[in-house]
C-alpha cells in the first residue's frame, strides 16, 4: 500500500502523495495535478510509463478540456477516489470508495500486474460491437499466453489431463425449446475443448429457445486448467478461438438464450451466460472472474458481455478483487436477472423459455 513519499522520482514535488516498492507500485496523485493538463500528468508520471502501475486519483474536480483523453491513453491502471465528478469517472478505469476497496485492488493488481493493465485498457475500447470486442479480448488473451505471469503459473501448475469419456453435454428437447446442460460435474463442469466442440455444436443445432444448465454442485467453474496454455501456438489458439467462439453464439442468439446458474460461476461460467437475454440465479450462485491468478484476462468474451451489463468499472474490479459475489449482489448490479431458490432453478428456466 502507498507509504508517504516527497515524490521526487516522479519530477513533481507536489502532487505525488507517495508509492509503494517495485514491481507492481501504487502511485497516488493529487487530482488537482490535472488542473496543469495532459502535459502535467504525462510529466507526473514520465519515469513509470512503460511498467506495470496502478495510479490513484486523489481530490477530484472537474477534468481540463483533453485530460479525460490522456488519461485513456495511459498504459497503467488509472482509479479515482470518492468523491470525483462525473467527468473524472468516465475517464478513469476505478472508482474507490475507501481505503479498505483500495487495499484490495492493490492486492488483486500486485498478483499480475502486466495482465491487470491490460485488461484496463482492453476495456477502456469497449463500443456496442461485440464482435470487435471479441477480437481485441482473443488477441489480448493470445499475447499474455507468452507473459512471465503467465509462465509462472503453468510452472507452478501440475497438469492433469482428463481421459474421461463421457458427453460432456446432455441434450434435450422441450416442444420447440432446448435444454442444454453442462455434464461434467465431478469437475464442476470445467471447460475443455471437448465440452467446447460439443457445446458449439449443440447451439448451432438449436433453432429456437435455448436454456443452459448445469449438473453437479455447480453451473461451471471456468475454463479447464489442465488445458490452459497446452496450445503451442498462441496465434493460431487465437484464431481457433474466433472460430469456435461460444460467445459469438450466446451474443447472436441471445433473445432466445436462458442461463440458469448455481453454484459457482467463474470465468466462462459467467462470462458466457452474460451474454444471455436473460440470466436466473440460484441462491447459492457465487460468481467471479479468477483468471488474473493465472497472469491472464478473461477469454470467454468476459471484457464484452460483463461490461455491457455491470460497466467496465465493476467488470475490472471484479477482475482484480480475488473473491465471488453472491447471488444477491449480483443481481443488484445487473450481472443477473432474477434470483430464485435451488430447486426451482430449472423450471424457472424453462418456463422463461417457453414465453419467449
Amino acid at each position: 500500500m502507498p507509504r508517504s513519499g516527497d515524490g521526487r522520482r516522479h519530477g513533481q514535488a507536489a502532487p505525488v502523495l507517495g508509492l509503494t516498492d517495485a514491481p507492481a507500485p501504487v502511485v497516488e496523485l493529487d487530482a488537482r495535478l490535472l488542473a496543469a493538463g495532459a502535459a502535467g500528468l504525462t510529466a507526473a508520471l514520465a519515469d513509470r510509463l512503460g511498467e506495470p502501475a496502478l495510479v490513484v486519483l486523489r481530490d477530484g474536480t472537474a477534468l481540463p478540456l483533453g485530460v479525460a483523453d490522456a488519461l485513456r491513453q495511459l498504459p497503467v491502471v488509472v482509479a479515482a477516489r470518492q468523491p470525483v465528478e462525473a467527468a473524472l469517472a468516465v475517464a478513469v478505469d476505478l472508482v474507490l470508495r475507501d481505503d479498505a476497496e483500495q487495499a484490495g485492488v492493490a492486492a488483486g493488481f500486485a498478483r499480475a500486474p502486466a495482465a491487470a493493465t491490460a485488461a484496463a485498457v482492453l476495456l477502456r475500447a469497449g463500443d456496442d460491437d461485440w464482435w470487435d470486442g471479441l477480437v481485441r479480448e482473443s488477441t489480448t488473451y493470445s499475447m499474455l499466453q507468452g507473459s512471465a505471469e503467465f509462465r509462472r503459473w503453468r510452472d507452478e501448475h501440475a497438469a492433469t489431463p482428463s481421459d474421461d469419456a463421457e458427453p460432456r453435454v446432455r441434450v434435450r428437447t422441450h416442444g420447440r425449446v432446448t435444454e442444454l446442460t453442462l455434464a461434467r460435474p465431478a469437475r464442476h463442469n470445467a471447460l475443455d475443448r471437448r465440452m467446447r466442440d460439443e457445446l458449439h455444436a449443440a447451439l448451432a443445432a438449436a433453432t429456437g429457445p435455448v436454456v443452459l444448465l448445469g449438473d453437479g454442485p455447480s453451473f461451471c467453474s471456468g475454463g479447464d486448467l489442465d488445458e490452459f496454455g497446452t496450445f503451442p501456438d498462441p496465434a493460431l489458439a487465437h484464431l481457433v478461438r474466433l472460430s469456435r467462439s461460444l460467445a459469438a453464439q450466446v451474443a447472436q442468439a441471445r433473445d432466445r438464450v436462458v442461463a440458469g446458474l448455481h453454484g459457482a460461476c467463474l470465468g466462462a461460467g459467467i462470462e458466457l451466460p452474460a451474454f444471455a437475454g436473460h440470466v436466473v440465479a440460484s441462491v447459492d450462485a457465487r460468481l467471479g472472474l479468477p483468471e488474473l491468478a493465472l497472469g491472464l484476462v478473461p477469454g470467454a468474451g468476459g471484457t464484452v458481455s460483463l461490461p455491457a451489463r455491470i460497466g467496465r468499472h465493476r467488470t475490472l474490479a471484479l477482475l482484480l478483487v480475488d473473491s465471488t459475489i453472491p447471488a444477491p449482489a449480483a443481481l443488484e448490479w445487473g450481472l443477473v436477472d432474477e434470483v430464485v431458490p435451488r430447486a426451482e432453478l430449472r423450471a424457472r428456466c424453462l418456463e422463461i423459455a417457453d414465453s419467449l
